[in-house]
Protein backbone atom coordinates (compact mmCIF):
# COMPACT_ATOMS: atom_id res chain seq x y z
CA UNK A 1 0.00 0.00 0.00
CA UNK A 2 1.24 3.47 -0.92
CA UNK A 3 0.23 7.02 -0.04
CA UNK A 4 -1.20 7.49 -3.55
CA UNK A 5 -3.71 4.64 -3.14
CA UNK A 6 -7.37 5.71 -3.16
CA UNK A 7 -7.91 3.84 0.10
CA UNK A 8 -5.29 5.96 1.88
CA UNK A 9 -6.63 9.20 0.39
CA UNK A 10 -10.22 8.37 1.35
CA UNK A 11 -9.26 7.39 4.89
CA UNK A 12 -7.28 10.59 5.41
CA UNK A 13 -10.29 12.56 4.16
CA UNK A 14 -12.54 10.60 6.54
CA UNK A 15 -10.19 11.32 9.46
CA UNK A 16 -10.10 15.02 8.60
CA UNK A 17 -13.90 15.29 8.43
CA UNK A 18 -14.36 13.36 11.66
CA UNK A 19 -11.72 15.32 13.58
CA UNK A 20 -13.52 18.56 12.72
CA UNK A 21 -16.50 17.24 14.71
CA UNK A 22 -14.83 15.33 17.56
CA UNK A 23 -11.60 15.34 19.58
CA UNK A 24 -10.34 11.97 18.37
CA UNK A 25 -11.16 9.20 15.91
CA UNK A 26 -10.71 5.51 16.64
CA UNK A 27 -10.02 2.52 14.42
CA UNK A 28 -13.65 1.42 14.85
CA UNK A 29 -14.91 4.89 13.82
CA UNK A 30 -13.00 4.64 10.55
CA UNK A 31 -14.16 1.06 9.93
CA UNK A 32 -17.80 2.13 10.32
CA UNK A 33 -17.39 5.08 7.93
CA UNK A 34 -15.24 3.42 5.25
CA UNK A 35 -17.19 0.22 4.67
CA UNK A 36 -15.98 -0.29 1.11
CA UNK A 37 -12.50 -1.21 2.40
CA UNK A 38 -11.49 -4.29 4.35
CA UNK A 39 -10.50 -4.00 8.01
CA UNK A 40 -7.00 -5.09 7.05
CA UNK A 41 -6.67 -2.39 4.37
CA UNK A 42 -7.97 0.28 6.74
CA UNK A 43 -5.44 -0.79 9.37
CA UNK A 44 -2.58 -0.66 6.87
CA UNK A 45 -3.66 2.75 5.59
CA UNK A 46 -3.99 4.22 9.09
CA UNK A 47 -0.57 3.00 10.12
CA UNK A 48 0.95 4.25 6.86
CA UNK A 49 -0.50 7.70 7.52
CA UNK A 50 0.78 7.69 11.10
CA UNK A 51 4.28 6.47 10.22
CA UNK A 52 4.66 9.03 7.45
CA UNK A 53 3.63 11.91 9.71
CA UNK A 54 0.26 12.73 8.17
CA UNK A 55 -1.70 12.16 11.38
CA UNK A 56 -0.91 12.29 15.07
CA UNK A 57 -2.14 9.06 16.58
CA UNK A 58 -1.50 6.28 19.04
CA UNK A 59 -1.58 2.74 17.76
CA UNK A 60 -1.10 -0.78 19.08
CA UNK A 61 -0.34 -3.94 17.15
CA UNK A 62 -0.79 -7.64 17.83
CA UNK A 63 0.09 -10.52 15.53
CA UNK A 64 1.23 -8.03 12.86
CA UNK A 65 -2.21 -6.42 12.70
CA UNK A 66 -3.46 -3.09 13.94
CA UNK A 67 -5.53 -3.61 17.09
CA UNK A 68 -6.04 -0.07 18.33
CA UNK A 69 -5.71 3.31 16.67
CA UNK A 70 -6.70 6.72 17.99
CA UNK A 71 -6.03 9.78 15.82
CA UNK A 72 -6.05 13.18 17.48
CA UNK A 73 -5.15 15.49 14.59
CA UNK A 74 -4.12 15.83 10.99
CA UNK A 75 -0.60 17.26 10.80
CA UNK A 76 0.46 20.13 8.56
CA UNK A 77 1.98 17.55 6.22
CA UNK A 78 -1.38 15.77 6.12
CA UNK A 79 -3.23 19.01 5.40
CA UNK A 80 -0.89 19.78 2.50
CA UNK A 81 -1.50 16.30 1.12
CA UNK A 82 -5.29 16.81 1.37
CA UNK A 83 -5.02 20.08 -0.56
CA UNK A 84 -3.27 18.27 -3.41
CA UNK A 85 -5.79 15.43 -3.72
Amino acid sequence: MQLQDNCVKNILTCLDESLQKQKYVTFNDVISKCKKYSVSDIGKALELLRRNGYVKANSRFGCSELLEFTATEITEKGREYLKNI
